[in-house]
């Protein structure tokens, strides 16, 4: 086991005083630094700085009352959490960012870790994501590199957000509007912890676990084969094979992406057992198409897929189609990154959407590397 993991300082302990925040580690010291430091901290009542959570095995702690993370090596390094003028900016960064800042291309997880604080900015960390990161470790076999790496994404200021259950909880509350005479409310597809990104809503089913490490979790999530390349592997071909028999249909109703919207529906409805009167779905499929924003992941994932499939000069592989999990996190992120021909073509969809609401405003949060989401945003 390599020295540098087993010296690596871990909080076991944190006290939040009126004047200080003190932090206990597990080799036997004892780190303070102003409360001042943490502005969410200083304004919390005394109740909010006393539940506070253990990230990982000691990396930081969370205290979710006030959403605030602290990490150690930031009370180490000295660094002051800045009060924002704007809201908290989120960013997913797809696997192939995560693996160019592995790579320190263009900036190392330290320099990311500084830049997202000063900033005000958190990490969304997605089901997809983090396995598809963590897909060359386990194909290798290379556990201690795995938890290294995780242990670096772990310290940074992150979050999680739960990309597969967006079109359940969309048409759940545009179902919900729709019959009370209202308009739709954005859901919050935000979770606490990784695992939660499993499961369509409520816990996972591992919340008994406590103070799991995210390479805990990830560890726990392959072993049962549940990984995004064994995913690939099974279905992937058929999807593309699918999508294929699809683009066959003749232009002029293919080209109809209104007419088939009801049907989309439909079917989402009976995939989450949704109760719904049949007779009125076309009314409702309807309502929901007339405005983008009511049920956006849904709508923008629709159009992508529509786009795509009548764009017949380009080759869909498995990826495009694993793809559209990040397409449905656009409408609630600040910024994201995803492959080039995955970009393009949100963006394409994208004008077509703010045509109808110039609200949306989806193609100026898509970027096709962490290079290119450094220089227009820091």
């Amino acid at each position: 086991m390599s020295t540098a993991i087993l010296t690596e300082p871990r909080i076991v302990s944190v006290n939040v005083t009126d004047g200080a925040i003190v932090a206990y580690l597990a080799d036997g010291r004892i780190v303070s630094v102003p409360l001042e430091w943490a502005w969410r901290l200083r304004d919390a009542t005394p109740e909010q700085r006393a539940h506070w959570e253990i990230i990982g095995d000691g990396q930081g702690v969370h205290w979710p009352d006030v959403d605030e993370d602290i990490s150690v090596e930031g009370m180490l390094r000295g660094v002051p959490a800045k009060r924002p003028s704007r809201t908290e900016m989120r960013i997913v960064l797809d696997a192939s960012s995560l693996i160019d800042a592995e790579h320190r291309k263009p900036i190392s997880f330290d320099e990311l870790d500084k830049m997202l604080r000063e900033h005000h900015a958190r990490l969304i960390l997605t089901y997809t994501s983090v396995l598809e990161f963590a897909a060359p470790f386990e194909k290798t076999g290379d556990r201690l590199a795995l938890r290294d790496l995780l242990q670096q994404v772990e310290r940074l200021p992150i979050g999680y957000l739960r990309e597969g259950a967006i079109i359940y909880g969309e048409l759940k509350e545009a179902v919900e509007a729709f019959n009370e005479g209202r308009e739709c409310v954005l859901i919050n597809p935000y979770v606490k912890r990784w695992d939660e990104t499993l499961v369509l809503e409520g816990p996972s089913p591992a919340e008994m676990l406590v103070n799991q490490s995210l390479y805990d979790l990830v560890s726990m999530a392959v072993s049962r084969g549940n990984a995004v390349p064994l995913a690939k592997q099974r279905w992937g071909p058929w999807l593309a094979e699918q999508f294929e028999q699809d683009r066959k249909i003749p232009p002029e109703a293919r080209k109809a992406i209104e007419k088939h919207f009801p049907g989309a529906i439909l079917k989402g409805l009976a995939a989450y057992s949704i109760a719904f009167p049949h007779g009125k779905v076309s009314e409702f499929a309807e309502w929901v198409y007339e405005n983008p924003v009511r049920c956006p992941g849904l709508r923008l994932a629709y159009d992508f897929r529509q786009e795509l499939m009548n764009n017949l000069a380009e080759k869909v592989s498995p990826n495009d189609i694993f793809d559209r999990a990040h397409v449905l996190a656009v409408p609630y992120v600040n910024a994201i990154t995803m492959d080039r021909n995955t970009a393009d073509l949100c963006r394409r969809v994208s004008r077509r959407l703010n045509a109808k609401n110039p609200a949306i405003n989806y193609g100026e949060r898509i970027f096709t590397s962490l290079k290119e989401l450094l220089d227009a945003r820091f």
